[in-house]
């Protein structure tokens, strides 16, 4: 009779803790989905686009549905990779789409001599806000 109710409370048991991973495990699925193709918290530091953005950390929602429809325009502010260091995250605005002409200042420190540039297919223009910065 004891190894009988021994047996029963384990097996209650264990069933219970299987439910319980089950339900972890489709929270996590749901949290991967959410994350990968919906919207994303990304926390945004430095100056490069100040004023919009502090300089000190921010907690950024970023939504991750508008690229998948070609719905990113000029204005925007956007969160692409590096093209100088590919591991680096960069939070930028777009400037201009494929084959927009785009005028920038070259040295915005020392001059304001600027030129203009036709964005490649397939490519965008970002820049920080805050082209002045130290």
């Amino acid at each position: 009779m004891g190894l009988t109710n021994n047996l029963t409370v384990f097996l209650n048991f264990a069933k219970e803790g299987v439910d319980k991973a089950v339900l972890l495990g489709k929270c996590f699925c749901c949290i991967h989905v959410v994350n990968t193709y919906f919207c994303s918290l990304v926390l945004g530091y430095g100056p490069s686009m100040l004023p919009t953005i502090s300089s000190s950390s921010s907690l950024l929602l970023a939504e991750r549905v508008s690229h998948r429809f070609n719905n990113v325009g000029p204005g925007d502010i956007v969160i692409v990779r590096s093209p100088e260091v590919p591991t680096k995250v960069v939070i930028k605005r777009v400037i201009g789409l494929e084959d927009d002409r785009v005028s920038y200042v070259v040295d915005p420190k020392n001059s304001e001599k600027s030129e203009t540039v036709v964005v490649p297919k397939g490519h965008i223009w970002v820049e920080g806000d805050n082209i002045y910065r130290l």
